[in-house]
C-alpha cells in the first residue's frame, strides 16, 4: 500500500470511529496534567492516540522511503559510473571512480584487469554506443583511420597514438606535420613519426632539423636509400663523415659501402670520406685502400701498405704485386665484394 492510500484510509477510519463514539456519547472530559487542564469531547480523546500513531507511522514511512530513495539513486548513479568505467576501459583510458554501493566496488577493481581483444568476434553487445566503440577499435587495429574526437581521449592514449600512426602510413605528410609539434623527443608517437619520416625525407639536412638522435638502424636505412638509384635522398659529405664516425662496422661492411658509395660520390669526396673514417677506425682501412686502387691512387695505396705490418692487408699486397707485374684485374672480382 502506498503512503497516500495509507494516509487517506487511516484518516477515514479515525473520522468514522470518532463520529460513532460522538453519536453514542457527546460529553466532554477534562484531563489535568502538571497543573494544565485540557477539556475535549470524549470522541476526540478516543481518536487522539490513533491520530498520534498515524502521524508517527507516516513520519516513519517518509524517513525510510527517503532513505530508500537515496539508496536507489546511488545505485543508479553507480550503475552509470560502472558503464562509464567499462567504456573507458575499452578505450584504454582507465578512470578511477568512488562507488557508494558495496556491490560495485569489487567489479570496478576487477574491470581494470581486462583489456579489449580486437580478434574476438562480437556481433551485438545490445548497446549502440558500445557496438560503435568495438567497431572503431577493430578498425584502428586493422590499420584504418577513425575519428576519435568525440571520445575525448588523452594524447597519450594507445588508440590515439595507433590511429595517428595509421594516419601517417596513409598520408606521409602527416609524419612531418606531427614532428613539427613534438616537444618531447622521448614520446613514442614522436619516435614513430620520426622513423616514418626518414623513409620520405629528401635529404639528411631535412632530418637533422627535428633534432632526433639517429641510431645505427636508422643510419643503415638512410644509407640504403642513398644507395638506391631510384631514390632522390641526398647525403652531404660532412654528414656521412659524422654518422660513419658514430657507428662501428666490420671490414666487410665498410668494403661493401665503399663499393656502393664510389658510384654516388665523386672520387675526391669518396676518398675524403673513407680517409677520415679509416683514420679513426682501423676496420675501415681496407675500404679506403680499395678506393685508392679503384681510383688509380696506386702510390698512395703503396705508401699506406709500406707503413703497415706486412701481415696486414695481404690481399691488397698481392693485388699490388700483380699490378706491378703487369697483371690487370678488376678489384671487385679480386676481393669478391
Amino acid at each position: 500500500m502506498g503512503l497516500r492510500k495509507y494516509l487517506i484510509f487511516s484518516l477515514i477510519f479515525i473520522v468514522l470511529v470518532g463520529a460513532y463514539i460522538y453519536s453514542i456519547n457527546g460529553d466532554t472530559y477534562t484531563l489535568t496534567l502538571f497543573g494544565v487542564s485540557i477539556t475535549l469531547h470524549i470522541a476526540l480523546w478516543v481518536i487522539l492516540p490513533a491520530a498520534i500513531l498515524l502521524i508517527a507511522s507516516v513520519l516513519h514511512m517518509i524517513y525510510y522511503g527517503f532513505k530508500d530513495y537515496l539508496s536507489q539513486r546511488n545505485l543508479k548513479k553507480d550503475y552509470k559510473n560502472f558503464i562509464s568505467q567499462i567504456r573507458s576501459q575499452f578505450l584504454a583510458e582507465p578512470i578511477s571512480i568512488n562507488y557508494s554501493s558495496e556491490m560495485y566496488k569489487l567489479p570496478a577493481k576487477l574491470i581494470k584487469l581486462f583489456k579489449f581483444d580486437p580478434d574476438k568476434e562480437v556481433k551485438d553487445l545490445g548497446d549502440n554506443d558500445f557496438n560503435e566503440i568495438v567497431e572503431n577499435l577493430k578498425k584502428i587495429e586493422n590499420g584504418e583511420v577513425v575519428d576519435l574526437k568525440k571520445y575525448k581521449l588523452s594524447k597519450d592514449n594507445y588508440y590515439v597514438k595507433k590511429n595517428s600512426i595509421n594516419e601517417m602510413k596513409k598520408d606521409s605528410k602527416k609524419a612531418e606535420s606531427l614532428l613539427k609539434n613534438c616537444n618531447d623527443k622521448e614520446d613514442e608517437l614522436c619516435k614513430e613519426a620520426f622513423e616514418m619520416y626518414i623513409n620520405q625525407a629528401s635529404s639528411y639536412e631535412d632530418i637533422k632539423r627535428f633534432g632526433f638522435e639517429i641510431d645505427r638502424a636508422m643510419f643503415v636505412k638512410l644509407l640504403n636509400r642513398f644507395e638506391d638509384q631510384n631514390d632522390s635522398f641526398k647525403f652531404g659529405i660532412d654528414d656521412l663523415i659524422e654518422l660513419f664516425g658514430k657507428f662501428d662496422f666490420d671490414k666487410a661492411s665498410y668494403l661493401n659501402y665503399a663499393k656502393k658509395i664510389k658510384t654516388l660520390l665523386n672520387p675526391e669526396a669518396a676518398l675524403t670520406l673513407f680517409e677520415r673514417i679509416s683514420s679513426e677506425k682501423d676496420s675501415a682501412m681496407q675500404a679506403y685502400l680499395y678506393l685508392l686502387f679503384e681510383f688509380g691512387m696506386i702510390d698512395k695505396a703503396r705508401e699506406i701498405l709500406e707503413n703497415m705490418d706486412k701481415k696486414e692487408c695481404e690481399k691488397f699486397r698481392y693485388f699490388l704485386y700483380l699490378r706491378d707485374s703487369g697483371k690487370n684485374f678488376d678489384i671487385d672480382i679480386f676481393f669478391d665484394i
